[in-house]
């Protein structure tokens, strides 16, 4: 296996891991440990690290190493500002570029994350989530905005897991995706 392929396996991986909190937020991550665990090679998880800590779910620390980045009530509300500033535009461009295709495309994810949803299955809730913003950013034919909005998501993905786990919290989800859905 190439080491692209295998630190993109690896990446998921750790992805994963830290938006089902498997990997608790502020905890350090040991590489021989990582290593000895998952039976990854220690450049593939060097470079899953790096992408990780650009996507902000890990960070770098002097004497501390690599820790899962911590959530913070500050930062849920800094995401969610973004968010709000970006998605109602990002839908109205997206809305009017939008293909029948895509729309259809959009459809059956809105199903398969109500499916996701409803078994409680919320490590694919959130690879659906976020497929379904990521295909709706793509509509919009600006990368730029695109890349802008994906980032935001990846970010919003952890604090979207925390608020799932409560009873309910994921339907009303579910909900926001119908209401974007017929709007477009």
């Amino acid at each position: 296996m190439t080491h692209d392929r295998e630190s993109d396996r690896v990446e998921s991986e750790l992805r994963r891991l830290i938006l089902t909190l498997e990997l608790e937020p502020g905890a350090a991550l040991s590489e021989a440990e990582l290593m000895s665990r998952y039976g990854w090679g220690r450049t593939p998880l060097r470079e899953a690290f790096q992408r990780l800590t650009g996507d902000s779910l890990l960070q770098y620390t002097p004497r501390q190493g690599v820790l899962v980045t911590p959530l913070s009530i500050f930062d849920f509300v800094d995401v969610m500002d973004a968010l709000a500033m970006v998605a109602g535009p990002s839908a109205s461009l997206a809305c009017r570029r939008l293909s029948d295709a895509q729309l259809d495309e959009l459809g059956a994810l809105v199903e398969s994350l109500q499916d996701a949803a409803t078994r409680r299955d919320f490590v694919a809730l959130a690879d659906l989530d976020y497929e379904f913003h990521a295909r709706l950013a793509e509509a919009t034919g600006n990368p730029y905005l695109r890349d802008y909005q994906l980032r935001l998501h990846r970010l919003a993905a952890r604090f979207n897991l925390a608020a799932w786990l409560r009873e309910g919290a994921a339907s009303a989800s579910q909900s926001e995706h119908h209401a974007i859905l017929a709007a477009l």
